[in-house]
């Protein structure tokens, strides 16, 4: 039988060691009996994962899914509570096609059932060996799946949502004698048997479903999630350092591409990211442009570089106390190793699994993110580039990535056009400082704006409310239309505590 184990851990520290320490009362893993899935055992894992939410009722203990803790925030941390690890649950089990509704008006192949503790790497290797693809993900893709949607992982492809776009149903445990199979009931999906075959109850509702694709663990554990792929293609890429142009301004604030002098072919890209430092070099970007291109019938996807680590592992350490010691040495050495990691690329090819394959997470580096109005992105560059002049120097860059309005009641992509300016560094207090001042202005200066749930943020009770007004109402009704007193409690957090969207009072 599936089981919940557990281990007397007694603190907690994410992947990036940006949270550390943090005191819990437990920590549980939560394993399969077999590694070959079939509906029957994911059932059992869902009974065993039942049992552990009826004792953490039962005695009065807040619960929370931690996926592969690769979130920078303290999103996925549970104070005094019992963090359960899910990568080993993490079966894939293809839909047959004639499990899917009539009316259902999307592709019918390639619909994959994912268990909680599928990682994105897992996933593109599961589908692109059977034809298909995913269409887009986060750029790292160590994380978790159901992890990168709970937190509304950015994606990585100018006309695409963000990763939870391509989630169709989901099966959610709010109590220990719950077990629900929400689908959106504009757009249902199966016919019930794969529901039945979990033992869950089929249901079909449109707020539940869109609270639930970014509920950071607040609406209970979600323990799988069906999955829309596309048939299987490459990505052409290329990266050079070039001029900042009006022409590549006006890409990056969504004026269109046809004038832009873009690395490689030339128009209108799949994939584009744009680095953009003026005060270590000045009125120059690294770009890279992705295309999309027809699979090559013989090619074979090389994932050799997934899960290694390299001896550089704790690199950003050392060069973060250094720079500590010697805050002269930030802009040359902020310049290298950018110069280092965007170097240029001419033509690679390869899979969406090769190309944004398991990237390693260094101990010692920062991250945050800002959504904003795709037209508004320079206006946020300056904005960011004064915050790094009044609190630096620090060891930090900025890229932006771009995405479509996202699904989801909490999905931070809340415009219709999204640029994502992504504040990466090595973790020094002076990197926090600028990170903290980027946010105040931009707030300051009245842009509409939205924090990346899963990085490094700056989030009160009070920018929540103003990022997402109605839609945070929503995402609390359905809260508390779904739990109960008890689970409104076990699927609390101090994180979402402090951000008055649950609440420590039993």
């Amino acid at each position: 039988m599936a089981r919940a184990i557990f281990f007397h851990d007694r603190e907690w520290t994410n992947f990036h060691s940006t949270i550390r320490d943090v005191p819990i009362a437990g920590r549980y893993e939560l394993h399969n009996v077999s590694p070959q899935a079939t509906l029957d055992r994911m059932a059992e894992s869902a009974a065993a994962l039942q049992a552990l939410i009826g004792k953490a009722f039962a005695e009065r203990r807040r619960l929370r899914a931690q996926g592969s803790g690769w979130s920078f925030s303290d999103a996925a941390a549970v104070p005094g509570g019992w963090s359960l690890s899910t990568g080993y649950a993490n079966y894939l089990f293809p839909l047959p096609p004639t499990h899917v509704v009539a009316e259902y008006d999307g592709d019918r192949e390639g619909l994959v059932l994912c268990q909680t503790g599928v990682s994105i790497s897992e996933l593109n290797m599961f589908l692109e060996g059977r034809g298909r693809s995913l269409a887009t993900t986060g750029a790292s893709n160590g994380q978790t799946f159901v992890g990168a949607m709970s937190t509304s992982t950015h994606g990585s492809v100018i006309d695409q949502p963000a990763i939870q776009g391509q989630v169709v149903g989901l099966q959610l445990i709010p109590g220990p004698d719950r077990n629900l199979w929400v689908e959106p009931a504009s757009n249902p999906v199966t016919d019930g048997r794969m529901a039945a075959g979990l033992g869950a109850t089929l249901v079909r509702d449109d707020r539940l479903f869109a609270a639930a694709l970014v509920g950071l663990g607040g609406l209970g554990v979600i323990h799988a999630v069906l999955v829309k792929s596309v048939p299987r293609f490459l990505m052409e890429m290329h990266r050079d350092r070039v001029p900042l142009t009006e022409a590549i301004r006006a890409a990056m604030t969504g004026q269109g591409f046809a004038e832009a002098d873009l690395p490689g072919a030339g128009g209108q890209p799949y994939f584009f990211q744009s680095v953009v430092n003026e005060h270590i070099d000045k009125d120059h970007a690294y770009v890279t442009a992705g295309y999309r291109r027809d699979w090559v019938e013989g090619h074979t996807p090389d994932y050799s570089r997934r899960n290694k680590r390299g001896p550089g592992y704790t690199l950003a350490t050392v060069v973060s106390h250094l720079m500590e010691a010697f805050p002269g040495l930030t802009p040359p050495i902020t310049r290298e190793v950018i110069a280092d990691q965007l170097n240029p690329i001419h033509g690679k090819i390869g899979s969406w699994g090769e190309i944004f394959d398991f990237t390693t997470p260094r101990t010692g580096t920062a991250a945050s993110a800002t959504a904003v109005p795709i037209e508004r992105t320079f206006e946020v560059l300056d904005i960011f580039h004064r915050a790094l002049e009044k609190k630096g120097p620090a060891p930090v860059g900025f890229a932006c990535r771009y995405a479509v309005k996202s699904p989801g009641l909490l999905a931070f992509q809340r415009f219709r056009k999204t640029a994502i300016v992504d504040v990466d560094g090595v973790d020094t207090r002076a990197t926090r400082a600028v990170m903290a001042e980027a946010v105040a202005s931009l707030r300051a200066a009245g842009i509409p704006h939205a924090e990346h749930w899963g990085k490094l943020n700056q989030t009160t009770a009070t920018s929540v409310r103003d990022a997402y007004g109605n839609d945070l109402e929503a995402w609390i009704a359905a809260r508390t239309d779904l739990l109960d007193q008890d689970g409104q409690y076990v699927f609390g957090s101090a994180f979402l505590d402090r951000l008055e969207m649950t609440s420590a009072s039993w």
